[in-house]
């Protein structure tokens, strides 16, 4: 068996300085953020020629289906890449391979999957929102860098994982966007030597940590604008509910554990992310329910922090409820 496969003609993939290849690598759970990111770049680009690369180790027909619906309606080319787990097997007797899934690695694998296929590759986390126009970075000079990239958070981040990682340029980014030149991160064998570190060393965020120290002095930084990172879990603890930026930006990276196509997300991001999905092949999907006890006992916190106090200790009964079934049942399989 073949380490990938992919679901359109291959002849529809061809090396063209005029298309923009874009890639995401994604688990179950982020096909409609990746769709609605789609849906957000294209209308943002009207000009702009795209191929969207779809790399996976599974896919659902729903998902498969509304992907094809969303190449038609957008009218820009979706390429589903389903991977096979053999593509890993050289790594597999490590325990990191256990300890993540394995939507972890994807990023590190893409630009291998596409050597042949694009010069360049714009990779996207699914949790992120388009709000403009991507001409400029693709006009980023990349001389002999490997990445254009944007630093992670400077006072906490990037200060801990310069240290902890011995970073010998004290420079950490957030894999969250890249630009890559493909032929340079082959040339390089970047994959090789990220798995080879995710797969001996312990690190604190995984496959960006281990990127972070194979690509350090081979990378070049650009504007925040490009990889906006907006922790709505931040605003939402202190009661905040407007989009607080303070610059421009193009892309915004919802990052952390609350994302704006949950319902408990009650804050403006929400709505900015239901206009694009509405645009999108995910408009008839009702938005997340909180599910586990982490999601419900934050519900609760939001919706006491914006003085709902009533439906906050509601929700926070639930989450006590929820806590307890669970612990009964873990100590009853002990």
């Amino acid at each position: 068996m073949g380490a990938i496969s992919s679901c359109n003609s291959a002849s529809d993939i061809i090396l063209n300085s005029d298309v923009v290849h874009v890639a995401f690598g994604v688990d179950t759970n982020y096909f409609r953020g990746m769709g609605v990111n789609i849906t957000s770049i294209v209308k943002n680009n009207p000009d702009m020629v795209f191929i969207f690369h779809v790399f996976a180790f599974s896919i659902t027909d729903d998902s498969r289906r509304r992907l094809e619906e969303l190449e038609r309606s957008c009218n820009t080319s979706i390429v589903i890449h389903l991977l096979h787990t053999d593509i890993l097997s050289e790594f597999s007797q490590f325990p990191c391979f256990s300890q993540h899934p394995l939507g972890t690695f994807v990023r590190i694998l893409i630009p291998n999957l596409l050597h042949g296929i694009t010069d360049k590759v714009l990779y996207l986390d699914a949790d992120i929102l388009c709000m403009g126009k991507i001409q400029d970075l693709l006009s980023v000079e990349m001389k002999n860098c490997i990445a254009a990239v944007v630093h992670d958070e400077l006072e906490t981040t990037v200060k801990t994982q310069v240290a902890a990682l011995h970073l010998q340029h004290h420079e950490y980014f957030n894999a969250g966007v890249m630009y890559i030149d493909v032929n340079n991160w082959v040339a390089n064998d970047i994959q090789n030597k990220a798995l080879i570190i995710l797969s001996t060393q312990e690190l604190r965020f995984a496959d960006q940590d281990a990127l972070n120290v194979v690509l350090n002095g081979h990378t070049k930084f650009i504007d925040e604008k490009w990889n906006y990172r907006y922790h709505l879990v931040d605003f939402l603890s202190k009661g905040g509910t407007r989009l607080n930026v303070t610059e421009p930006f193009v892309f915004m990276h919802f990052t952390g554990p609350v994302k704006p196509w949950q319902a408990w997300c009650l804050h403006e991001a929400k709505s900015i992310f239901i206009e694009y999905q509405l645009m999108s092949s995910w408009a008839d999907m009702p938005l997340d329910q909180p599910k586990s006890t982490r999601e419900l006992k934050l519900f609760s916190k939001f919706l006491i922090k914006q003085h709902r106090v009533a439906e906050g200790v509601g929700w926070h009964m639930k989450y006590l409820w929820m806590k307890f079934i669970h612990d009964v049942k873990k100590y009853t399989k002990s």
